[in-house]
């Protein structure tokens, strides 16, 4: 463990409510989180009117005990944890990014700035790396916060990894999977890039999203761009694909200057791609300088974080603090 940004191994070995117990040394971080989280749903009385039908019909056994134990050490109910956990699918239009993937002769690398508001940037501060292992051996990393059990931003290390991005289509939300349930779902049991990228495009989803998903081969770079019922997948031509909040090959029936995430997108896009036509980042360290540039990196952006896809290892920034986690294997 370091003492920057905690990793913690979440053991799928042990039962779902015995999995996340070291997060009650981070009880106060917890509640914190939560707090913020279900303050941007003041008044939206049907969110919690409706959370039991929907937990009933669509969440496993497996996150409802997850999410049972962290509510136990909060100050929140179960219903309240599990609402928080849908942050994205619930107000997505809150949520930014900029995610680019480049093969070079020694990898594939894949970074993203996470752009997401919150107060006292409480999100940079309890940034955490979550290792997620099955009889000791380390199946996927996540970055992400305490109390948050789905999956934002995550690297299968020697496979694949995969990043969230926000959009919006004007397509009618579903009922059905979280996308960031949906994510860990395919970093649990998807071995290859196909089979995580068949899924992505085939999966029913609750809400509108981009997936960035990058392999180890040179080829393996795609943009899944998602609505509810909907699919395109974005192919990489060069040495480099790139992702920010708009939609390439989806038509979208909402207006461009709908949000902030939106009007900025193309700035952001076109900038990433200005400086990767000057240079393929070789390592990870080059891949973050990107992601700092002013020209991709937003005035909420909180986490800041690169993968190398064949070894696992992570490059992180957040709260003014940053380091290289080395996986072991």
């Amino acid at each position: 463990m370091n003492h920057l940004f905690p990793e913690h191994i979440v053991n799928l070995s042990l039962p779902p409510d015995q999995r996340w117990a070291f997060l009650n040394e981070y009880k106060e971080a917890i509640n914190d989180l939560l707090l913020c989280y279900l303050n941007d749903f003041d008044g939206a009385d049907f969110i919690f009117d409706n959370i039991e039908l929907f937990k009933n019909a669509i969440i496993s056994e497996e996150y409802l005990q997850e999410i049972d134990f962290i509510a136990s050490i909060s100050n929140f109910s179960s219903n309240e944890v599990l609402i928080a956990n849908l942050y994205y699918d619930i107000l997505k239009f809150y949520f930014g990014c900029t995610a680019f993937a480049v093969s070079n002769s020694q990898s594939v690398l894949h970074a993203r700035n996470l752009d997401w508001h919150t107060e006292n940037n409480l999100l940079g501060k309890h940034t955490q790396i979550f290792n997620f292992q099955q009889d000791g051996k380390t199946l996927f990393k996540t970055v992400g916060w305490p109390g948050f059990v789905g999956t934002l931003s995550g690297v299968s290390p020697g496979k694949f990894s995969l990043t969230l991005n926000a959009v919006l289509s004007g397509d009618l939300p579903e009922i059905a999977t979280p996308v960031s349930f949906l994510l860990r779902d395919i970093l649990t049991s998807s071995n290859t890039f196909q089979e995580a990228r068949d899924i992505l495009e085939n999966a029913k989803i609750a809400s509108d999203c981009l997936i960035l998903l990058s392999g180890i081969a040179a080829d393996e770079k795609n943009v899944i761009e998602r609505t509810p019922t909907r699919f395109a997948t974005r192919a990489s031509e060069c040495d480099y694909i790139i992702v920010t909040n708009d939609y390439k090959k989806i038509q979208s029936f909402t207006s461009e200057n709908s949000s902030i995430l939106q009007t900025t997108s193309c700035g952001r896009f076109e900038r990433t791609e200005s400086l990767l036509k000057k240079a393929i980042p070789g390592h990870l360290e080059e891949c973050m300088q990107i992601l700092r540039d002013e020209g991709v990196k937003m005035n909420i952006t909180v986490q800041q974080m690169v993968f190398d896809n064949k070894t696992g290892d992570i490059y992180i920034s957040a709260d003014g603090k940053e380091i290289t986690n080395r996986n072991v294997t």
